[in-house]
């Protein structure tokens, strides 16, 4: 009897924090950033291809921790290698697919990198092509996983994988862009890269912000007019608890007035279109927090 009443008493921790949110972030980057690094060598797209090695970097370093990251919320290293073991291997396990999608992205992605070195532009195209479908379904899994979850409100929701996939565009091609500003400061004139190529990548960047904004438009009207436990999440996660993430992190600041800066003049002017991307890229990861830890708020406290 007693120990009936302390369990049904336990406090209902958080089970995920800060580091899944980062690691949320940094799959996103990756993939995003991985995207145009194959628009030259897998797409064919000649005019990007100086583009190729920069953004490979990029979605490299932001990948390199997610392991860290993820054995680091596990608690006990040696679990994360259960997920990797056939005798521990489930095929109805989303986790398990999503270690499988992780491991896959990276080696296919290093792969393609050593092509991309070799200038074989067969087996560089052929690996490309494999690591961004990883890339793509690794995102995809990223928000069925918080899709199939109806103890969670906000988060059970069929936007899910569009939302995820769409703030790895931005925030992937937003990083790309701060990166070859930071490399073209210190680069001799003859290895910089063309701004050209930087000012068409803003606007696709904007074109992914005006879709990310119509997503949340239609997520906002979920949460406004769903079921009790939606509206809930809505008011007091949303509108309340997270607001500063949701509200003014994620949208004002990152995606409105970015938006507002690649429609106007301010586009003109390199700084402009630098400043948009980082308000994108925190503006991303005010996403991961308020939809990984805000989710979990209505189990934790009601």
């Amino acid at each position: 009897m007693e120990e009936s009443i302390i369990i049904a008493n336990a406090f209902h921790h958080v089970a995920w924090g800060t580091p899944i949110t980062v690691y949320f972030w940094l799959v996103g980057v990756s993939a995003g950033s991985f995207l145009i690094a194959t628009l030259g060598w897998v797409f064919g797209v000649e005019r990007f291809k100086p583009l190729a090695m920069i953004a490979s970097v990029v979605a490299i370093v932001a990948l390199v921790f997610v392991p860290v990251l993820l054995v680091w919320d596990i608690g006990q290293p040696w679990r994360f290698f259960y997920l990797m073991l056939p005798a521990f291997w489930h095929n109805t396990a989303p986790m398990a697919w999503g270690s499988t999608l992780i491991m896959g992205y990276m080696l296919f992605m290093f792969t393609y990198v050593f092509f991309e070195v070799k200038k074989n532009p067969r087996w560089t195209r052929i690996t490309g092509v494999i690591a961004i479908v990883l890339a793509l379904a690794l995102e995809w899994y990223t928000g069925v996983v918080m899709e199939f979850n109806p103890g969670r409100p906000i988060n059970h929701t069929a936007l899910a994988p569009l939302l995820f996939l769409t703030g790895a565009f931005i925030s992937g091609t937003a990083m790309v862009i701060i990166v070859v500003w930071f490399v073209n400061i210190f680069a001799a004139p003859a290895r910089q890269i063309d701004w050209k190529l930087i000012e068409e990548l803003a606007r696709y960047l904007m074109y992914g912000v005006i879709f990310d904004l119509f997503l949340l438009w239609l997520d906002f009207f979920h949460t406004l007019y769903g079921g009790e436990g939606v509206f809930m999440g809505h008011k007091v996660v949303l509108m309340d608890v997270f607001r500063f993430p949701y509200l003014w992190l994620e949208v004002i600041f990152g995606l409105f007035v970015p938006l507002f800066i690649l429609l106007s003049p301010l586009k003109k002017f390199r700084l402009g279109i630098v400043c948009a991307s980082i308000l994108v890229v925190g503006g991303v990861y005010g996403m991961r927090i308020w939809w990984v830890l805000g989710g979990q708020y209505m189990q934790s406290f009601y």
